[in-house]
């Protein structure tokens, strides 16, 4: 009898031991995203043995929203097929509603895990209420492969609160058949540059098509003083040195001159459909230069204008020689809710999105250059495989945002009219730096007093 019972509880426990195997450890889930992750798990052996094993651990749905059409998908969709991670995506429908949304949801957790978002004082706006996550740590994992500039732009204190959805430069685009005609090369000093704009004045070609349609009379400005003066053009922007200072005034008196000598289209022109086709062949009143970011290209793209062949692209040079290369960028970031419930699948998607890979599919998607270095233009148009070469290629170049993002919500807009109205009358230049402090110096105390 006892050699029976003992028979039935091996087959017994033989039994048990098949029955687990086979079952493994089932998680019942709703809503959520199944990762694999490794843990150790305890026995119920009459002998307890810690033992490893692979189950799979849960993640609720990432929420993200955008307030730009882009294919975020794309990059989303490559990154559950690595992590089996879902994403619900949503998109604005204004501006004035979603910088709302987003605030009210972050305040209250119930909001969106990733967000896009507007850069400096944007993201100091959202930091300083404790609504953004730092993802300093994330960077340090790809340390040295995104400019510093950029960085800089998405910081607070030091600490980084988001990852580049895009960043544009600010560059010289030129008419290629024209600059052949009269022999002209891309400068490399101011006095090239000038001539240039000589040689195309004294031919009845416009030098440079600009506009001052909507915010757009900020473009020369911003070029002008960032590049002959890039510390004042920062202490400025930042409400530390005063809009009546010399650099100030001396890079009203360029501009004046270059205005006054004719170097410049009709101000009226719509930057969106009539300055691009100052490139096109055959155009009636050719232009010689257009200075925009390089996103601009795909306004010549719309209107059959080739690159390397219609157009290329250079940096302007500063007016004194002896500084070198500065250059103007925009950066749009995306941005985590520091009380978001899903904090590891999204810096798990933050990590995927900084990393050579998934930078190397967001580029080759937008056709745009990568912030992160390591990432390959080879499958860019010409022309942005030219900017990333001669402008982000180049390691001693100085990076510095542009105006719209440099400064204050409650300056930018307001600093543009007085822009407009000093290019009507270019001897105004006095007054509008004085009306300029005036305005300047009234948002950065309403600022001050808020924060």
């Amino acid at each position: 009898m006892k050699k029976v019972i003992t028979l039935f509880a091996v087959a017994l426990i033989v039994v048990i031991v098949i029955s687990f195997s086979l079952t493994g450890c089932k998680t019942t889930t709703t809503n959520t995203t199944v990762a694999e992750t490794t843990v150790a798990e305890q026995t119920t052996a009459a002998e307890t043995t810690a033992t490893e094993t692979t189950v799979k651990k849960t993640y609720p749905k990432l929420k993200f929203t955008a307030d730009k059409p882009w294919p975020f998908e794309v990059m989303f969709d490559a990154f559950k097929a690595k992590t089996g991670i879902e994403t619900e995506i949503t998109r604005a429908m204004d501006n004035a509603t979603y910088k709302a949304q987003i605030k009210t949801g972050s305040t209250t957790g119930e909001g969106f895990d990733l967000f896009t978002w507007w850069s400096d004082y944007e993201i100091m706006d959202l930091q300083s209420q404790g609504l953004l996550e730092d993802l300093t740590a994330n960077y340090d994992k790809v340390k040295g492969k995104y400019p510093q500039g950029m960085k800089d732009s998405f910081s607070v204190d030091g600490k980084i609160y988001g990852v580049p959805t895009i960043v544009s430069a600010w560059i010289a685009f030129y008419n290629i058949p024209i600059f052949e005609k009269y022999n002209l090369k891309e400068p490399k000093t101011w006095d090239e540059f000038i001539t240039i704009c000589e040689t195309l004045k004294s031919n009845g070609v416009t030098p440079i098509g600009f506009s001052i349609e909507g915010v757009w009379s900020f473009v020369w400005f911003q070029q002008l003083l960032a590049t002959n003066y890039p510390d004042a053009y920062m202490q400025v922007c930042h409400g530390e040195k005063p809009w009546t200072c010399d650099e100030v005034k001396q890079t009203f008196v360029i501009w004046k001159d270059m205005l006054d000598k004719g170097y410049f289209s009709d101000p009226g022109l719509s930057l969106a459909t009539e300055v691009p086709l100052l490139m096109a062949k055959g155009a009636k009143d050719p232009a010689g230069m257009i200075l925009m970011g390089d996103w601009y290209s795909d306004s010549f793209t719309t209107n059959g204008i080739i690159a390397g062949e219609d157009y290329s692209s250079f940096v302007i040079p500063p007016v004194n020689s002896s500084l070198g290369k500065t250059l103007l960028f925009e950066a749009g970031p995306i941005c985590m809710s520091a009380n978001s419930t899903n904090k590891e699948a999204a810096k798990m998607f933050i990590d995927y999105w900084l990393s050579d890979e998934g930078q190397q599919l967001w580029s080759d998607t937008m056709k745009y250059i990568s912030a992160n270095n390591a990432v390959s233009s080879a499958n860019l148009p010409v022309d942005k495989q030219k900017v990333a070469k001669d402008v982000w290629g180049d390691p001693n170049a100085k990076e510095l945002m542009r105006f719209w993002e440099a400064t204050l919500p409650t300056i930018n807009t307001p600093a543009t009219a007085l822009f407009s109205a000093f290019i009507l009358d270019t001897n105004s230049y006095e007054k509008q730096m004085a009306e300029l402090e005036k305005m300047a110096s009234a948002a950065w105390a309403e600022y001050k007093t808020k924060k």
